[in-house]
């Protein structure tokens, strides 16, 4: 059965209009990861400190079916799909709230050592049998992005601060998605109305490192990529929208 967890939409999570949509998604959905992995004592913050390890992500999809509002709460589930090798998962994740599907994501993740910077095996850390289950969902598959900056503008520089970090003292992954929308400003969202959006994480950003925030527009969205002072990608992402009614 998934991990099931009741919310309270909270306004911290709001976008500029008030009501809670793809980041406030996506806040929690990594809160259900983080108290999904803590249920079985595998969660980051343990891990560190008895295994060497960290839960990384690689990439995320959120879909948002309706904004989510404050007169009801929000009820969460989680689980991991079968996983092929046991280096790399999906966990899954859907949001109702009014009794009907507010939002819906699938998150790709591994593990890392800390002390390598290289992938581990799942048992590495002890994790548990029986754990990943086969549920029938609609989430929508990941989307294949271009992992490159070809043909994007760079819209601005965002030097990473100590608010980005996490324990693994890295830019946290929640933190991309403001870095991306600060790239236009709220009128411009507003009238986009992002439903769709897919991130894929391709090298840590550090304290400390100025990123080249880069962005272009075609058929199929809004495209933006993340780029070290060298040139090299650290992510790149896709917002697609939804005709607004």
């Amino acid at each position: 059965m998934p991990y099931e967890q009741i919310l309270y939409p909270q306004y911290r999570d709001a976008d500029p209009d008030g009501l809670i949509g793809l980041k406030g998604a996506m806040h929690y959905f990594q809160d259900g990861h983080t108290w999904f992995m803590h249920a079985y004592s595998k969660g980051n913050d343990v891990l560190p400190e008895q295994y060497g390890a960290a839960w990384v992500y690689t990439r995320y999809r959120v879909a948002l079916r309706h904004k989510m509002d404050y007169t009801d709460t929000l009820s969460l589930s989680t689980w991991m799909e079968p996983y092929h090798q046991p280096v790399l998962a999906n966990i899954d994740y859907v949001l109702r709230q009014h009794g009907t599907i507010a939002a819906m994501g699938r998150a790709e993740t591994c593990l890392i050592s800390l002390v390598r910077q290289r992938p581990v095996r799942f048992s590495a850390i002890e994790f548990p049998d029986g754990v990943p289950e086969d549920i029938p969902n609609q989430i929508p598959d990941f989307i294949r992005l271009e992992k490159s900056a070809e043909g994007m503008e760079e819209v601005y520089v965002h030097t990473v601060r100590v608010s980005d970090l996490d324990k693994s003292r890295h830019m946290n992954n929640l933190r991309y998605v403001d870095m991306f929308q600060d790239a236009f400003d709220s009128a411009f969202w507003h009238d986009f109305n992002p439903s769709d959006m897919e991130i894929s994480f391709l090298s840590q950003c550090r304290e400390g490192e100025a990123i080249s925030v880069r962005s272009r527009s075609d058929a199929d969205g809004l495209h933006f990529a993340a780029l070290h002072e060298d040139g090299t990608l650290a992510s790149v992402a896709l917002f697609q929208s939804a005709a607004r009614t």
